[in-house]
């Protein structure tokens, strides 16, 4: 029964936003980005991050990008489990990130760049659960049937010897309160060199520093059952079985048994308290290449390197000691491949397509095992994720263009990797936007993009008892929705 209390604590560990991207990489890097889908070619400014070579086709001169990010997110978590109240249930978080900036600096002497950038590259916002979730809910329901069951051979034994029925089974609900708020925010600042070997190729090496701080406060309390009125109605579990014990009539091993049972549910119900903070750093090598076949062509690769990060937990209160103060755990981002590849036709059509593949694999995710021991992804994940996209822009009039986007990823996790903290569903993102040319050093950005996900349901099973095991179904959903400006600047 203490397990009511961890899983709260479980799912504080896991209440971020992810934007888009791999299972914890975020890849909606510029305004530019949200109204194309596709930026791994780029030639832009926001290249300091999705083509660091690309640079060397700028202009000499200093380069700059502001943008910033409006992210609002639903998550669903709909679960069959028969003793909930209200069966099938769905828990509904609306999260949102009202600021996610995104600022690139280059500066280019003819065969030169040099760049630099900061960037939420992991997590971004905050979660809040107002009503649960079903893994912390579905112990504290089944409080229910095993009360009814532990206590109907009681009731039974009154009425074979020809007592009235005392009902002490007739326990119809329970209650609990749990309020919580998680936040993960990883911080990137990118730093980089581009060197033009000639005037189709370009190469690129720098590094990103990672700052990671996660914060978890939350609380779990009143949980009660529904037991009959006629003895006292809504109360604690433990406090309604040391009642049942004090009934004139009882065998001694049975009042001795209900009032153990009243000392275990006192401690497994009893209310919790968290406020702990985790914070570690990382750095990511990154490389890149750039090939500008044509003015009307150009192709380019991006590689970077796995950031391990181990967090240390800085913790205030901790009532169920998941979060002793000074352990540390990995939470690391993985390897990333990325290419793309961006043709113009005519003047002023430009098309491109992107490719992202993630080597999840091989990074430590902070997951642990029944024995609490942390392990990395291999059991998990089948197989690394991708994200694909492709865009149009044209421009339209002089100074005005529009553009819009496709992409399409899935995370290749298995039934291990999914759970009510976190999952990994195959997406669909629609997206478009205008861009609009001020003079000839401004340029604004705007942009809008919509995420949904496919729907991934889980079997599961929770046992009452040694020999009494129910299942039930949990479905995973999830909709994104990204609203985006920015200016570019060309000095």
């Amino acid at each position: 029964m203490k397990r009511m209390n961890l899983l709260v604590i479980g799912m504080l560990v896991s209440s971020q936003i992810l934007m888009a991207g791999g299972l914890v990489t975020n890849t909606n890097q510029s305004a530019a980005w949200v109204r194309t889908l596709s930026r791994n070619a780029t030639l832009g400014v926001d290249a300091v991050y999705f083509n660091p070579a690309g640079l060397a086709q700028l202009s000499n001169g200093l380069h700059l990008s502001l943008s910033n990010q409006t992210i609002l997110q639903t998550r669903t978590v709909s679960n069959d489990y028969m003793y909930l109240s209200g069966t099938p249930k769905t828990y509904e978080a609306e999260l949102m990130a009202p600021i996610f900036p995104s600022i690139y600096a280059a500066y280019v002497m003819d065969k030169w760049s040099f760049s630099a950038g900061f960037n939420v590259i992991g997590g971004g916002g905050s979660a809040d659960f107002p009503t649960g979730l079903p893994s912390f809910e579905i112990p504290v329901a089944s409080l229910v049937p095993m009360l009814q069951g532990a206590l109907a051979p009681i009731d039974a034994g009154f009425t074979g010897a020809g007592y009235p029925d005392p009902g002490f089974r007739n326990i119809t609900g329970y209650n609990i309160d749990a309020s919580f708020v998680g936040s993960s925010t990883y911080m990137g600042y990118q730093v980089g060199a581009t060197y033009a070997i000639n005037d189709m190729i370009s190469v690129a090496i720098g590094g990103r520093m990672v700052m990671a701080s996660n914060s978890y406060e939350g609380s779990l309390s009143g949980i009660t059952i529904d037991a009959p009125a006629a003895y006292g109605g809504t109360q604690p579990a433990g406090d309604y079985l040391r009642l049942v014990a004090l009934t004139p009539g009882l065998d001694a091993g049975t009042v001795g048994l209900l009032n153990a049972t009243a000392g275990g549910l006192d401690v497994a119900t009893a209310d919790a308290q968290l406020n702990a903070i985790q914070k570690g750093t990382g750095f990511t090598p990154i490389i890149g290449v750039n090939f500008h076949l044509t003015d009307m062509i150009n192709i380019a690769a991006k590689y970077e390197h796995h950031t391990k990060i181990e967090l240390t937990n800085e913790t205030e209160v901790d009532d169920v000691n998941m979060f002793p103060d000074g352990a540390k755990v990995r939470a690391d981002l993985p390897g990333m491949f990325a290419l793309g590849a961006q043709v113009s036709p005519i003047k002023k059509l430009t098309a491109s397509v992107s490719f992202n593949y993630f080597l999840d694999k091989g990074a430590y995710y902070g997951k642990s095992d029944e024995a609490g021991e942390q392990i990395n992804n291999e059991t998990s994940i089948d197989d690394n994720g991708f994200s694909y996209a492709a865009s149009l822009e044209y421009k339209l009039l002089g100074i005005l263009g529009v553009s819009a986007g496709y992409s399409s990823g899935n995370n290749g996790v298995n039934d291990n990797y999914q759970s009510d903290f976190g999952y990994g569903l195959k997406s669909s993102t629609v997206g478009g936007g205008v861009f609009v040319d001020v003079g000839e050093m401004i340029t604004i950005n705007a942009g809008v993009s919509f995420t949904s996900y496919d729907d991934y349901t889980k079997a599961g099973s929770h046992a009452l008892s040694e020999t009494v095991v129910i299942p039930h179904n949990t479905t995973y959903g999830k909709n994104t929705m990204v609203i985006a400006v920015g200016v570019d600047i060309n000095l």
